[in-house]
Protein backbone atom coordinates (compact mmCIF):
# COMPACT_ATOMS: atom_id res chain seq x y z
CA UNK A 1 0.00 0.00 0.00
CA UNK A 2 1.60 3.12 -0.75
CA UNK A 3 2.33 6.05 1.31
CA UNK A 4 -0.45 8.46 -0.44
CA UNK A 5 -3.07 5.54 0.47
CA UNK A 6 -2.25 5.33 3.47
CA UNK A 7 -2.82 8.87 4.23
CA UNK A 8 -6.04 9.10 2.28
CA UNK A 9 -8.06 6.12 4.51
CA UNK A 10 -6.46 7.56 7.89
CA UNK A 11 -8.51 11.26 6.84
CA UNK A 12 -11.34 9.40 5.79
CA UNK A 13 -11.68 6.97 9.32
CA UNK A 14 -11.07 10.75 10.91
CA UNK A 15 -13.64 12.28 9.33
CA UNK A 16 -15.90 9.17 10.29
CA UNK A 17 -15.13 9.48 13.54
CA UNK A 18 -15.92 13.07 13.66
CA UNK A 19 -19.17 12.64 12.10
CA UNK A 20 -20.21 9.82 14.51
CA UNK A 21 -18.95 12.22 17.45
CA UNK A 22 -21.00 15.10 16.11
CA UNK A 23 -24.71 12.63 16.34
CA UNK A 24 -24.32 11.75 19.41
CA UNK A 25 -24.33 15.42 20.74
CA UNK A 26 -27.61 15.73 22.26
CA UNK A 27 -30.38 18.15 20.87
CA UNK A 28 -32.20 20.54 22.89
CA UNK A 29 -35.94 19.88 24.14
CA UNK A 30 -38.34 21.19 22.44
CA UNK A 31 -42.42 21.99 23.42
CA UNK A 32 -44.35 18.77 23.33
CA UNK A 33 -41.27 16.81 23.32
CA UNK A 34 -42.57 13.13 24.93
CA UNK A 35 -39.21 12.75 26.86
CA UNK A 36 -37.54 13.40 29.70
CA UNK A 37 -36.04 16.76 30.32
CA UNK A 38 -32.13 16.85 29.94
CA UNK A 39 -30.42 15.50 32.43
CA UNK A 40 -27.09 15.68 34.15
CA UNK A 41 -24.08 14.14 34.11
CA UNK A 42 -21.56 13.64 37.26
CA UNK A 43 -19.19 16.40 36.72
CA UNK A 44 -15.37 14.77 35.31
CA UNK A 45 -12.76 15.35 37.99
CA UNK A 46 -11.16 18.19 37.83
CA UNK A 47 -13.76 20.03 35.38
CA UNK A 48 -14.49 23.54 36.36
CA UNK A 49 -17.28 25.39 33.85
CA UNK A 50 -15.72 27.88 31.69
CA UNK A 51 -16.53 31.54 31.74
CA UNK A 52 -16.28 32.08 27.97
CA UNK A 53 -20.01 31.27 26.58
CA UNK A 54 -18.71 32.38 23.15
CA UNK A 55 -17.81 29.81 20.16
CA UNK A 56 -17.31 32.45 17.35
CA UNK A 57 -13.70 32.58 17.46
CA UNK A 58 -11.19 31.32 15.07
CA UNK A 59 -9.29 29.89 18.02
CA UNK A 60 -11.93 27.32 19.35
CA UNK A 61 -10.61 23.87 19.56
CA UNK A 62 -13.04 22.65 18.25
CA UNK A 63 -13.05 24.02 15.32
CA UNK A 64 -16.93 25.47 15.31
CA UNK A 65 -16.39 29.16 15.01
CA UNK A 66 -19.23 31.13 13.89
CA UNK A 67 -21.39 29.18 15.69
CA UNK A 68 -24.33 31.41 18.11
CA UNK A 69 -23.54 31.52 21.42
CA UNK A 70 -25.06 29.08 24.28
CA UNK A 71 -25.08 29.36 27.74
CA UNK A 72 -22.13 27.88 29.72
CA UNK A 73 -22.60 25.01 31.53
CA UNK A 74 -23.94 25.47 35.32
CA UNK A 75 -22.22 22.96 38.01
CA UNK A 76 -23.20 19.29 37.88
CA UNK A 77 -24.82 19.83 34.87
CA UNK A 78 -23.69 18.32 31.22
CA UNK A 79 -21.71 21.05 29.47
CA UNK A 80 -23.25 21.24 25.70
CA UNK A 81 -21.20 24.32 25.03
CA UNK A 82 -18.18 22.38 23.16
CA UNK A 83 -15.92 24.96 25.58
CA UNK A 84 -13.04 22.08 25.77
CA UNK A 85 -12.45 22.73 29.40
CA UNK A 86 -13.10 18.92 30.81
CA UNK A 87 -9.65 16.76 30.59
CA UNK A 88 -10.75 15.05 27.18
CA UNK A 89 -10.11 18.74 25.56
CA UNK A 90 -13.57 19.37 24.76
CA UNK A 91 -13.96 15.76 22.41
CA UNK A 92 -16.13 13.08 23.09
CA UNK A 93 -17.23 13.99 26.63
CA UNK A 94 -19.17 16.58 25.49
CA UNK A 95 -20.74 14.51 22.52
CA UNK A 96 -21.97 12.10 24.14
CA UNK A 97 -25.82 12.26 25.19
CA UNK A 98 -26.53 12.32 28.77
CA UNK A 99 -27.13 8.48 30.29
CA UNK A 100 -30.31 8.45 31.79
CA UNK A 101 -33.21 5.92 31.22
CA UNK A 102 -36.42 6.91 31.01
CA UNK A 103 -37.37 3.90 32.90
CA UNK A 104 -36.01 6.01 36.08
CA UNK A 105 -37.72 9.34 34.88
CA UNK A 106 -41.03 8.12 35.50
CA UNK A 107 -42.61 7.03 39.28
CA UNK A 108 -39.81 8.70 40.68
CA UNK A 109 -39.50 9.17 44.83
CA UNK A 110 -39.32 7.33 47.51
CA UNK A 111 -43.01 7.37 48.72
CA UNK A 112 -46.08 7.32 46.68
CA UNK A 113 -50.42 7.39 46.67
CA UNK A 114 -52.91 6.20 44.91
CA UNK A 115 -56.82 7.52 44.92
CA UNK A 116 -59.63 5.45 43.09
CA UNK A 117 -63.53 6.44 42.77
CA UNK A 118 -64.76 2.87 41.87
CA UNK A 119 -68.10 2.72 40.66
CA UNK A 120 -69.12 -1.15 40.99
CA UNK A 121 -72.47 -3.23 40.30
CA UNK A 122 -73.28 -6.10 42.61
CA UNK A 123 -74.60 -9.20 41.58
CA UNK A 124 -75.98 -11.21 45.40
CA UNK A 125 -77.61 -14.15 43.89
CA UNK A 126 -78.20 -15.70 39.98
CA UNK A 127 -82.12 -15.64 40.59
CA UNK A 128 -84.79 -13.53 41.68
CA UNK A 129 -85.87 -14.41 45.42
CA UNK A 130 -89.67 -14.04 45.97
CA UNK A 131 -91.12 -13.38 49.41
CA UNK A 132 -94.71 -13.07 49.14
CA UNK A 133 -97.68 -12.74 46.85
CA UNK A 134 -101.33 -11.89 46.38
CA UNK A 135 -102.31 -15.71 46.29
CA UNK A 136 -102.39 -18.46 48.21
CA UNK A 137 -101.08 -20.84 45.71
CA UNK A 138 -97.60 -19.80 47.04
CA UNK A 139 -98.30 -22.28 50.13
CA UNK A 140 -98.69 -25.06 47.92
CA UNK A 141 -96.03 -27.26 48.26
CA UNK A 142 -93.68 -28.67 45.66
CA UNK A 143 -95.25 -31.66 43.47
CA UNK A 144 -92.88 -34.64 42.86
CA UNK A 145 -90.21 -32.67 43.73
CA UNK A 146 -91.31 -29.52 41.48
CA UNK A 147 -91.73 -26.08 42.99
CA UNK A 148 -94.76 -24.58 40.92
CA UNK A 149 -96.37 -22.64 44.04
CA UNK A 150 -94.72 -19.58 43.02
CA UNK A 151 -94.26 -19.50 38.86
CA UNK A 152 -96.11 -16.33 37.95
CA UNK A 153 -98.02 -18.53 34.87
CA UNK A 154 -99.90 -20.85 37.60
CA UNK A 155 -100.44 -17.61 39.60
CA UNK A 156 -103.46 -15.33 39.03
CA UNK A 157 -101.91 -12.13 40.81
CA UNK A 158 -99.22 -9.83 39.07
CA UNK A 159 -98.97 -8.82 42.59
CA UNK A 160 -95.50 -10.09 43.61
CA UNK A 161 -92.74 -9.13 46.76
CA UNK A 162 -89.55 -9.86 45.08
CA UNK A 163 -85.74 -8.98 45.59
CA UNK A 164 -83.64 -8.78 42.53
CA UNK A 165 -80.57 -10.44 42.48
CA UNK A 166 -79.05 -8.53 40.11
CA UNK A 167 -80.08 -4.84 42.03
CA UNK A 168 -79.54 -2.76 43.59
CA UNK A 169 -77.27 -1.78 40.75
CA UNK A 170 -74.18 0.66 40.88
CA UNK A 171 -72.74 2.63 43.89
CA UNK A 172 -69.53 4.51 44.54
CA UNK A 173 -66.54 2.65 46.64
CA UNK A 174 -63.60 4.59 47.48
CA UNK A 175 -59.60 3.04 47.05
CA UNK A 176 -56.69 4.55 48.70
CA UNK A 177 -52.87 3.53 48.71
CA UNK A 178 -49.33 4.37 50.46
CA UNK A 179 -46.71 2.86 49.46
CA UNK A 180 -42.76 3.64 50.33
CA UNK A 181 -40.35 2.52 48.25
CA UNK A 182 -37.50 0.41 49.44
CA UNK A 183 -34.93 -0.43 47.45
CA UNK A 184 -33.88 -1.08 43.32
CA UNK A 185 -32.38 -4.67 42.71
CA UNK A 186 -30.16 -5.26 40.28
CA UNK A 187 -32.63 -7.01 38.13
CA UNK A 188 -33.73 -2.95 37.78
CA UNK A 189 -37.43 -4.00 39.43
CA UNK A 190 -38.29 -1.35 42.17
CA UNK A 191 -39.59 -3.09 45.60
CA UNK A 192 -41.70 -1.58 47.66
CA UNK A 193 -44.65 -1.86 50.84
CA UNK A 194 -48.16 -0.72 50.50
CA UNK A 195 -51.23 -0.56 52.48
CA UNK A 196 -54.45 -0.14 50.97
CA UNK A 197 -57.92 1.01 52.32
CA UNK A 198 -61.30 0.27 50.38
CA UNK A 199 -64.78 0.65 51.14
CA UNK A 200 -67.94 3.14 52.03
CA UNK A 201 -69.80 1.78 49.13
CA UNK A 202 -73.66 0.99 50.31
CA UNK A 203 -76.14 -1.18 48.05
CA UNK A 204 -79.73 -0.99 49.27
CA UNK A 205 -82.69 -2.19 47.63
CA UNK A 206 -86.38 -1.53 49.23
CA UNK A 207 -89.49 -3.34 47.77
CA UNK A 208 -93.57 -2.64 49.17
CA UNK A 209 -96.89 -4.77 47.94
CA UNK A 210 -100.33 -4.04 49.06
CA UNK A 211 -102.84 -6.71 48.33
CA UNK A 212 -106.26 -5.13 46.92
CA UNK A 213 -108.35 -6.79 49.39
CA UNK A 214 -107.47 -7.22 53.32
CA UNK A 215 -105.46 -10.21 54.41
CA UNK A 216 -104.63 -11.00 51.04
CA UNK A 217 -100.92 -11.68 51.01
CA UNK A 218 -98.87 -14.78 51.42
CA UNK A 219 -95.43 -16.16 52.18
CA UNK A 220 -93.77 -18.79 50.14
CA UNK A 221 -93.69 -22.70 51.42
CA UNK A 222 -89.81 -22.80 50.27
CA UNK A 223 -89.66 -19.89 53.21
CA UNK A 224 -92.29 -20.61 55.79
CA UNK A 225 -92.63 -24.43 55.32
CA UNK A 226 -96.22 -24.04 56.55
CA UNK A 227 -95.28 -22.64 59.75
CA UNK A 228 -96.83 -19.33 60.81
CA UNK A 229 -95.71 -16.66 58.99
CA UNK A 230 -96.70 -13.39 57.56
CA UNK A 231 -99.68 -15.09 55.83
CA UNK A 232 -102.70 -13.06 55.38
CA UNK A 233 -101.35 -9.69 55.61
CA UNK A 234 -102.21 -6.59 53.98
CA UNK A 235 -99.15 -5.06 53.51
CA UNK A 236 -95.52 -6.34 53.25
CA UNK A 237 -92.34 -4.29 52.62
CA UNK A 238 -88.56 -5.43 52.66
CA UNK A 239 -85.41 -2.89 53.04
CA UNK A 240 -81.80 -5.32 51.95
CA UNK A 241 -78.63 -3.17 52.48
CA UNK A 242 -74.80 -4.34 52.19
CA UNK A 243 -71.66 -2.65 52.69
CA UNK A 244 -67.89 -4.08 52.58
CA UNK A 245 -64.50 -3.06 54.01
CA UNK A 246 -61.45 -3.94 53.45
CA UNK A 247 -57.33 -3.53 54.78
CA UNK A 248 -54.58 -4.76 52.76
CA UNK A 249 -50.81 -4.56 53.03
CA UNK A 250 -48.51 -6.42 50.53
CA UNK A 251 -44.79 -6.59 49.54
CA UNK A 252 -45.19 -5.40 46.04
CA UNK A 253 -42.29 -5.77 43.27
CA UNK A 254 -42.52 -3.70 39.85
CA UNK A 255 -39.85 -4.12 37.04
CA UNK A 256 -38.88 -0.62 35.12
CA UNK A 257 -38.55 0.56 31.87
CA UNK A 258 -35.07 -0.21 30.21
CA UNK A 259 -32.60 2.00 29.26
CA UNK A 260 -33.18 4.19 26.77
CA UNK A 261 -32.53 4.42 23.19
CA UNK A 262 -30.96 6.49 20.95
CA UNK A 263 -33.02 7.77 17.70
CA UNK A 264 -31.73 9.42 14.69
CA UNK A 265 -34.55 12.13 13.38
CA UNK A 266 -34.64 12.74 9.06
CA UNK A 267 -32.14 15.61 9.87
CA UNK A 268 -29.80 13.38 11.63
CA UNK A 269 -29.73 14.64 14.72
CA UNK A 270 -30.16 12.46 17.65
CA UNK A 271 -32.75 12.03 20.49
CA UNK A 272 -33.21 9.74 23.27
CA UNK A 273 -36.57 7.87 23.52
CA UNK A 274 -38.14 5.76 25.60
CA UNK A 275 -37.52 1.68 25.02
CA UNK A 276 -40.85 0.81 25.60
CA UNK A 277 -41.79 -2.87 26.59
CA UNK A 278 -43.50 -4.82 28.98
CA UNK A 279 -43.41 -4.83 32.37
CA UNK A 280 -43.87 -7.23 35.07
CA UNK A 281 -45.23 -6.85 38.77
CA UNK A 282 -46.17 -9.50 41.81
CA UNK A 283 -47.01 -8.76 45.21
CA UNK A 284 -48.04 -10.62 48.38
CA UNK A 285 -49.60 -9.49 51.27
CA UNK A 286 -51.87 -10.01 54.00
CA UNK A 287 -55.66 -8.67 53.39
CA UNK A 288 -58.95 -7.99 55.98
CA UNK A 289 -61.83 -7.77 54.52
CA UNK A 290 -65.77 -7.35 56.40
CA UNK A 291 -69.01 -8.20 53.93
CA UNK A 292 -71.56 -6.53 56.40
CA UNK A 293 -75.61 -7.06 55.88
CA UNK A 294 -79.15 -6.00 57.01
CA UNK A 295 -82.78 -7.50 55.90
CA UNK A 296 -85.60 -6.10 57.44
CA UNK A 297 -89.26 -7.67 56.38
CA UNK A 298 -91.68 -6.21 58.09
CA UNK A 299 -96.10 -6.97 57.58
CA UNK A 300 -99.27 -5.31 59.04
CA UNK A 301 -102.79 -6.40 59.62
CA UNK A 302 -101.84 -9.94 59.55
CA UNK A 303 -105.22 -12.61 60.16
CA UNK A 304 -106.37 -9.54 61.84
CA UNK A 305 -106.40 -5.76 61.83
CA UNK A 306 -103.62 -4.37 63.85
CA UNK A 307 -101.48 -7.69 64.23
CA UNK A 308 -98.00 -6.73 62.92
CA UNK A 309 -94.76 -8.42 62.43
CA UNK A 310 -91.30 -7.70 62.52
CA UNK A 311 -88.46 -9.75 61.01
CA UNK A 312 -85.00 -8.37 61.19
CA UNK A 313 -81.92 -10.17 60.14
CA UNK A 314 -78.34 -8.97 60.27
CA UNK A 315 -74.89 -10.72 59.52
CA UNK A 316 -71.62 -10.09 58.76
CA UNK A 317 -68.69 -11.85 57.45
CA UNK A 318 -64.61 -11.00 58.98
CA UNK A 319 -62.17 -12.34 56.41
CA UNK A 320 -58.55 -12.80 56.75
CA UNK A 321 -56.07 -14.21 54.95
CA UNK A 322 -53.27 -14.30 51.92
CA UNK A 323 -53.41 -13.16 49.21
CA UNK A 324 -50.85 -13.01 45.86
CA UNK A 325 -51.34 -11.17 42.79
CA UNK A 326 -49.61 -10.48 39.61
CA UNK A 327 -49.45 -8.34 36.45
CA UNK A 328 -48.24 -7.24 33.25
CA UNK A 329 -47.93 -3.61 31.64
CA UNK A 330 -47.09 -2.65 28.46
CA UNK A 331 -45.65 0.95 29.10
CA UNK A 332 -44.62 3.61 26.95
CA UNK A 333 -42.70 7.01 27.58
CA UNK A 334 -46.41 9.04 28.80
CA UNK A 335 -48.87 6.09 28.66
CA UNK A 336 -49.82 1.88 29.75
CA UNK A 337 -51.78 -0.36 29.66
CA UNK A 338 -51.95 -3.05 32.44
CA UNK A 339 -53.41 -6.44 33.47
CA UNK A 340 -53.82 -7.03 37.09
CA UNK A 341 -55.39 -9.94 38.35
CA UNK A 342 -55.05 -10.92 42.41
CA UNK A 343 -56.72 -13.91 44.50
CA UNK A 344 -55.98 -15.78 48.54
CA UNK A 345 -57.99 -17.98 50.51
CA UNK A 346 -59.41 -16.52 53.83
CA UNK A 347 -60.62 -17.89 56.98
CA UNK A 348 -64.31 -16.60 57.63
CA UNK A 349 -65.31 -15.86 60.65
CA UNK A 350 -69.26 -15.81 60.19
CA UNK A 351 -71.73 -14.21 62.67
CA UNK A 352 -75.55 -13.55 62.18
CA UNK A 353 -78.52 -12.40 64.22
CA UNK A 354 -82.64 -13.20 63.82
CA UNK A 355 -85.05 -11.01 65.58
CA UNK A 356 -88.58 -12.09 64.94
CA UNK A 357 -91.38 -10.33 66.56
CA UNK A 358 -95.06 -10.26 65.86
CA UNK A 359 -97.16 -7.89 67.80
CA UNK A 360 -100.65 -10.27 68.75
CA UNK A 361 -98.97 -13.33 69.55
CA UNK A 362 -95.59 -14.61 71.50
CA UNK A 363 -95.54 -17.76 71.20
CA UNK A 364 -93.90 -18.06 67.66
CA UNK A 365 -91.42 -14.94 68.30
CA UNK A 366 -87.51 -15.54 68.16
CA UNK A 367 -84.14 -13.76 69.24
CA UNK A 368 -81.29 -15.54 68.03
CA UNK A 369 -77.47 -15.55 67.41
CA UNK A 370 -75.84 -17.60 64.82
CA UNK A 371 -71.88 -18.66 63.90
CA UNK A 372 -70.13 -20.12 61.29
CA UNK A 373 -66.67 -20.58 60.26
CA UNK A 374 -65.51 -21.31 56.43
CA UNK A 375 -63.02 -20.88 54.04
CA UNK A 376 -63.60 -18.21 51.34
CA UNK A 377 -62.06 -16.57 48.41
CA UNK A 378 -61.82 -13.22 47.06
CA UNK A 379 -60.44 -12.69 43.90
CA UNK A 380 -60.20 -9.55 41.79
CA UNK A 381 -58.94 -8.64 38.08
CA UNK A 382 -58.70 -5.01 36.49
CA UNK A 383 -57.91 -3.92 32.66
CA UNK A 384 -56.18 -0.19 34.07
CA UNK A 385 -54.94 2.25 31.48
CA UNK A 386 -52.69 5.36 32.68
CA UNK A 387 -51.65 8.53 31.55
CA UNK A 388 -48.56 10.48 32.94
CA UNK A 389 -49.22 14.46 33.22
CA UNK A 390 -45.84 14.60 34.63
CA UNK A 391 -43.16 12.05 35.04
CA UNK A 392 -44.32 11.94 38.73
CA UNK A 393 -48.26 11.93 38.85
CA UNK A 394 -50.74 10.02 36.13
CA UNK A 395 -54.34 9.85 36.11
CA UNK A 396 -55.91 6.10 35.25
CA UNK A 397 -58.87 4.38 34.77
CA UNK A 398 -60.08 0.87 34.91
CA UNK A 399 -62.31 -1.89 34.17
CA UNK A 400 -62.36 -4.04 37.45
CA UNK A 401 -64.03 -7.22 38.92
CA UNK A 402 -64.50 -9.03 42.71
CA UNK A 403 -65.58 -11.77 43.58
CA UNK A 404 -66.51 -13.30 47.11
CA UNK A 405 -67.59 -16.95 47.88
CA UNK A 406 -69.27 -18.83 51.01
CA UNK A 407 -70.14 -15.29 52.93
CA UNK A 408 -73.20 -14.75 55.18
CA UNK A 409 -76.30 -12.92 53.15
CA UNK A 410 -78.63 -11.68 55.12
CA UNK A 411 -81.51 -12.42 52.31
CA UNK A 412 -80.48 -16.26 52.59
CA UNK A 413 -80.98 -16.24 56.26
CA UNK A 414 -85.09 -15.97 56.27
CA UNK A 415 -86.60 -18.56 57.57
CA UNK A 416 -89.68 -19.07 59.89
CA UNK A 417 -88.58 -21.90 61.65
CA UNK A 418 -86.06 -20.69 63.86
CA UNK A 419 -85.74 -23.66 66.11
CA UNK A 420 -84.29 -25.51 63.07
CA UNK A 421 -82.46 -22.18 61.72
CA UNK A 422 -78.33 -22.15 60.69
CA UNK A 423 -76.09 -19.62 59.43
CA UNK A 424 -76.37 -20.21 55.38
CA UNK A 425 -72.99 -19.31 54.25
CA UNK A 426 -73.34 -20.21 50.53
CA UNK A 427 -73.22 -16.83 49.42
CA UNK A 428 -71.28 -16.00 46.57
CA UNK A 429 -71.88 -12.10 45.71
CA UNK A 430 -69.81 -10.73 42.96
CA UNK A 431 -68.82 -6.96 41.63
CA UNK A 432 -67.69 -4.97 38.59
CA UNK A 433 -67.59 -1.67 37.41
CA UNK A 434 -65.31 1.16 36.37
CA UNK A 435 -62.61 3.06 38.52
CA UNK A 436 -60.96 6.79 37.78
CA UNK A 437 -58.24 8.02 39.63
CA UNK A 438 -54.93 9.55 39.93
CA UNK A 439 -51.68 8.39 41.06
CA UNK A 440 -48.47 10.62 42.59
CA UNK A 441 -44.94 9.92 43.75
CA UNK A 442 -42.21 12.23 45.69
Amino acid sequence: MSISTKTLGLMMTLVLWSGIAAGQGPTLPTPGDELPPDMTLPTPQGYAPANNTSLGSATDRDGLGGMESLPAAQDGEYDLTGDGSCPDGGGFWNQIAPIESTGSWLQRGFWYAEADAVIYNRMWDRADTRYAAQDSAVNNPPVNGVSLGFNPIFLNTNRLLILDGGQPGEDAAVRATLGHFLFRDSRNRDHSLEFTAFGSGEWNQERVITSDQPFGLFVPWRIDGGNTSFDNSSRQSIEYDSTFTSFETNYRVRQRLRSDQLVMDANGSWHRAANTGFEREYLVGLRFMQLAEKFDWQAQDIAVTGADGEYFIRTKNNLIGFQMGTGLTYQTSRWSVSALPKGGVYINDATGSIFLNYTADDTHDANLRLTGNDLSFVGEFKIQGRFHITPNTALRAAYEMMYVTSVALAPSQATFLPEFSYLNTTGDPFYHGTSFGFEAYW
